[in-house]
């Protein structure tokens, strides 16, 4: 049985009323009738593969919370610059009026270009080479940044991340719990106090991803061959998609990661020392870290850890929260207090 989490993203939509809003905006793009349509997985908003005669796309309702339409062309801007670049991302189709997007019934949809390939396979080291050296090309490729995203805080900013506390604060009822959440939020003040905005502002900046895991790469052979899902474009330190490299693409789990599931997709994880210095290997021979990249490195994983299971609240049923948040939370900070300054240094110092 499929978490409660995935039920209204992953559904059959064979007919009824999301085909025929579907269809409708297929006809707003001029894309016409299709021959084909069925979800196309996810855990943060729906999106549909569809084969019609003039090829393959995805419609995609983009989240309420990125639907401002300034982003929404920054976001469009990006990735056709990206794709000018040779970066083989999804290019967003133009309605006859000229623009990228349809508002439908209070929705936002977008209808991008189909890009394929395969899910990455745990522990492929050649991939997660394959991994660095994109990403390194992929912080490279814009060098005039379109406006319309400017001074939006980044995804794990404490600020936030305080709510999601808040609510999980009003359903504990036992003091074990109150005691955990008083520990997670004295995680998020150590997030607050290390990434102080001084060490922020000296990082190298430029327009990164945001959010790099395996739901969002696809690969053919060893190269990166598809990269989706682009909401949290924006202008920030480079390291940050560095670091969701190295949670995603070269830690072990559990069990293995089903990026549509979010409990899958946040379960605790260790970072591999191989599998890291591969990735990190091949992104610094285009992008060499600097000394602040390397100290940020170990903060910015804890607090994408913490960001991880707060924000993945708003995928769940409030009753499941307190478990959600805190199963094996510590067993990633307690890992990351021990292992990670030898670790690291392991890493950079290392040929």
């Amino acid at each position: 049985m499929r978490p409660r989490e995935e039920v209204p993203i992953r559904r059959s939509i064979a007919h009824g009323a999301q085909r025929d809003a579907v269809v409708a905006v297929l006809r707003a793009f001029g894309v016409g009738e299709p021959s084909s349509l069925e979800p196309a997985g996810g855990t943060a908003s729906p999106k549909w593969a569809i084969d019609s005669d003039r090829g393959r796309f995805v419609v995609r309702v983009r989240p309420s919370e990125f639907t401002d339409i300034r982003a929404v062309r920054f976001d469009h801007a990006v990735l056709l610059c990206l794709s000018q670049a040779g970066l083989p991302v999804p290019t967003p189709l133009r309605r006859p009026d000229g623009t990228t997007w349809l508002c439908q019934d209070g929705k936002h949809y977008e209808v991008l270009s189909w890009v394929d390939g395969e899910p990455f396979r745990d522990g492929d080291l050649d991939a997660i080479a394959g991994l660095g050296t994109f990403l390194a090309r992929f912080h490279s490729a814009i060098s005039t940044i379109p406006a319309g995203k400017e001074g939006i805080l980044r995804e794990d900013h404490p600020d936030l991340l305080e709510p999601y506390l808040a609510r999980l604060r009003r359903l504990a009822s036992m003091s074990t719990h109150h005691d955990q959440l008083d520990r997670v939020e004295r995680e998020l003040n150590t997030v607050r106090r290390r990434l102080s905005p001084a060490l922020v502002d000296s990082l190298p900046r430029c327009v990164i991803h945001g959010d790099v895991h395996p739901g969002n790469v696809r690969f053919r052979g060893s190269e990166v061959a598809a990269l989706y899902d682009f909401d949290y474009l924006s202008v920030q330190a480079r390291v940050r998609d560095v670091a969701d490299g190295l949670i995603f693409f070269a830690a072990r789990r559990r069990t293995a990661l089903d990026p549509c599931s979010i409990r899958s997709l946040t379960q605790p994880f260790v970072l591999a020392a191989e599998r890291c210095r591969i990735l990190l290997r091949a992104y610094q021979r285009a992008n060499c870290l600097t000394e602040r990249e390397w100290h940020a490195l170990p903060i910015l994983i804890r607090s994408r850890w913490i960001q991880m299971r707060l924000r993945g609240l708003r995928k769940l049923e409030p009753r499941d929260g307190l478990e959600f948040v805190l199963d094996g939370f510590f067993e990633v900070i307690d890992w990351l207090d021990r292992e990670s300054p030898a670790f690291f240094e392991r890493l950079q110092t290392e040929p």
